[in-house]
């Protein structure tokens, strides 16, 4: 069986995501919390599929890779709540999720960056 690749499962994590984002802009509450459903398993299945291919990437200190990609995780949550609860104060809830769309499209296009041939090889 041939495995989908940390590529493709965070981009495939993040469409599951992106089909729960309409759904958050919907005046019923059964369909919001369906889309924050979607969103949170997507965001989940992406970041433990980068958390893996983080200790699968590093050669060496794999602690410390682990450590700082973690760190920086936080961080970046920490800054995008900050960025999305400016967003929401100022322009609304569509506003919010049109945020965090784009932070979701931020990642599926670093994720481009991911070279799992590269580190097969050694």
């Amino acid at each position: 069986m041939r495995r989908a690749g940390t590529r493709w499962t965070i981009w495939g994590s993040f469409l599951l995501a992106g089909f729960g984002l309409p759904l958050l802009l919907l005046p019923y509450i059964p369909a919001v919390l369906a889309g924050m459903v979607l969103v949170g398993i997507g965001t989940f299945f992406a970041q433990a599929a980068a958390t893996g291919f983080v200790s699968t990437a590093a050669t060496a200190d794999r602690g410390s890779a682990s450590g700082l990609y973690l760190a920086c995780y936080f961080l970046g949550g920490m800054v995008g709540t900050a960025v999305l609860g400016q967003l929401f104060d100022r322009f609304g809830w569509p506003a919010a999720v049109v945020g965090i769309a784009s932070a979701m499209a931020a990642a599926c296009l670093l994720a481009v960056r991911i070279d799992e041939a590269k580190i097969r090889a050694g």
